[in-house]
C-alpha cells in the first residue's frame, strides 16, 4: 500500500501562484470580490473610475465646452480645477476657463482619446484675447502658433493667446501640494511662451524648474496640443492600495510610497491569503514637502 505524501510548502508554490493569477484577473476593478478597489483603478488608457466626483456647471471662472457625461474626476483633480480657475479670476478679472473632457462617471474607454479611463486627465482650452487684449472665451480649440496668434473659426478672426492668464493658470497647478500634477502635455509653442513670461516675472526657480519638467510635447502620431493643455496627475500614496497603477516618471516633488522589500510572510499572505484581504501596512514617504 502506497503511503499518502504530506504536500511541503515548495509544492504549494506553483498553485498558489496559479490561484493569484486567476484571482488577479477579476481583481483590477471595483468589485464585491476585491472590496478594497476603487477611486482610480488602473493607468490612464486602461482603467475604470469609481466614486468621481463632477466638476461643478456653476464654478467660478468655469464653463463646461460641451453638455455632456464627460466631466468625472477624482476629487483632487476636480479641485485643483477650480481652485486654479479661481486664483486666475482673482488675479485677473473677466476671464473663463472652457474645460473639455475629464473621463465618464465610471471611466473606461473614451471615444477620441486613448486616455482619459481614470478621472486623472483632463483638456483645459486656453485663455485668449482679440489682438487689443479683451478677455474672449474661447469657443473650441484653436491652434496657437509661435507667435501666439491662432485663427478662431467661430469668430473668424485671429486671437493672441492670453500668456498671463495661461501662466497663472499653469503655476497654481504646479504649485498645488494636494493635486500632484505628473504632466501638462501641451505643444513647445505655448511652452515656450509661458516659460518666457514666468522668467521676465521672475517667479521662483523652483515654480519655473516644475512647469518647465511637467509640459511636454506628446510624441506623434498624439495630437500636438497646440490648442489646449492636457492635464494629468498621478497616483497618490492612499489610491495605490486601491487599485490606482503608478505610470510614467515619479518626479521628486511627487508624493508616492516608499516600498520595503516584502518579507517571507507577506509573499506568502499575498499568495495564500483570501481574494480581496486589504494589503499590508507600508511606510509612507511625502517628498512634496521642502
Amino acid at each position: 500500500m502506497i503511503g499518502r505524501t504530506t504536500p511541503t510548502l515548495s509544492s504549494l508554490f506553483p498553485l498558489a501562484a496559479a490561484c493569484a493569477i486567476a484571482a488577479s484577473a477579476c481583481a483590477n476593478a471595483p468589485s464585491p470580490l476585491v472590496p478594497h478597489v476603487g477611486g482610480s483603478v488602473g493607468v490612464p488608457h486602461k482603467g475604470v473610475l469609481g466614486g468621481g466626483v463632477e466638476l461643478p456647471r456653476d464654478s467660478e471662472g468655469i464653463v463646461w465646452l460641451r453638455q455632456d457625461d464627460r466631466h468625472f474626476g477624482v476629487p483632487r483633480l476636480v479641485h485643483a480645477i477650480t481652485e486654479a480657475s479661481k486664483k486666475v479670476r482673482v488675479a485677473r478679472p473677466n476671464a473663463t476657463l472652457v474645460v473639455g473632457d475629464l473621463s465618464r462617471r465610471t471611466g473606461g474607454e473614451l471615444s477620441g482619446h486613448a486616455s482619459h479611463r481614470v478621472g486623472r486627465d483632463v483638456d483645459l482650452l486656453l485663455y485668449m484675447t482679440t489682438l487689443d487684449g479683451v478677455p474672449v472665451q474661447s469657443t473650441g480649440f484653436s491652434s496657437v502658433g509661435l507667435d501666439g496668434l491662432a485663427w478662431d473659426k467661430t469668430r473668424r478672426e485671429f486671437l493672441r493667446l492670453d500668456v498671463e492668464r495661461q501662466w497663472l493658470l499653469v503655476k497654481s497647478l504646479v504649485e498645488d501640494p494636494d493635486a500632484n500634477v505628473q504632466w501638462i502635455f501641451v505643444h513647445q509653442n505655448i511652452e515656450a511662451l509661458l516659460l518666457e513670461w514666468a522668467r521676465a516675472k521672475n517667479e521662483t526657480t523652483e515654480t519655473v524648474f516644475r512647469a518647465m519638467t511637467m509640459m511636454l510635447r506628446p510624441k506623434p502620431p498624439a495630437d500636438p496640443h497646440d490648442d489646449h493643455l492636457h492635464v494629468r496627475v498621478e497616483c497618490i500614496p492612499d489610491e495605490i492600495d486601491h487599485g490606482c497603477m503608478p505610470f510614467g516618471p515619479a518626479w521628486p516633488w511627487l508624493k508616492k510610497r516608499a516600498r520595503p522589500e516584502p518579507s517571507t510572510a507577506e509573499l506568502l499572505h499575498d499568495l495564500l491569503g483570501p481574494v480581496g484581504a486589504a494589503p499590508p501596512t507600508v511606510a509612507w514617504v511625502d517628498f512634496s514637502s521642502p
